[in-house]
């Protein structure tokens, strides 16, 4: 027996009749909202029935869920609190910058030197923000410990030690 030859543009037509995606354009319903009758009719008679057994336990295990994704009692005291902080190190690393001036033998140096001013401004905020991000919601020790971290590293340290003045 021998085989047919394939059909090189069978993959792209979308006629295939016997594709269960496939829509005809032909019977197709004037309105745009009516696109799948059957899918509305079990919708609502599901909808109207009581709530099976099934369906009040995934609503308990739903709230269960919900619940668990509240927030820790301090956790938002403690995001401000270190929100006030390294907008505090963002200052310091400003005034840091301002009153070191180092100018480079080069162009190449300076704008390096400039770039890592910025750089040592911005990287409280980006701590901060990415610390926020990244910890769960619910859990304050994870969190508690990015921050502290990040207090710590980020710290003005030209402020800090005294070297300006």
């Amino acid at each position: 027996m021998a085989r047919p030859a394939p059909d090189d543009d069978a993959a792209l037509r979308w006629d295939d009749v016997d594709d269960p995606s496939y829509l005809d354009p032909s019977a197709a319903d004037d309105e745009p909202g009516d696109t799948a009758p059957e899918a509305a009719d079990t919708a609502t008679a599901g909808d109207a029935g009581p709530a099976s057994g099934a369906d009040a336990a995934g609503d308990a295990d739903a709230d269960q869920a919900a619940a668990t994704d509240l927030p820790a009692p301090g956790l938002r005291l403690l995001t401000a609190v270190f929100a006030v902080v390294f907008v505090l190190w963002s200052v310091g690393w400003i005034i840091s910058v301002g009153l070191v001036p180092i100018s480079g033998p080069t162009l190449v140096i300076e704008v390096l030197y400039q770039f890592s001013e910025f750089l040592a401004i911005v990287a409280s905020a980006l701590w901060f923000a990415a610390t926020v991000a990244l910890t769960p919601q619910h859990r304050l020790a994870p969190r508690l410990g990015w921050f502290a971290f990040g207090a710590l590293v980020l710290l003005p340290w030209p402020l800090v030690l005294g070297v300006i003045g």
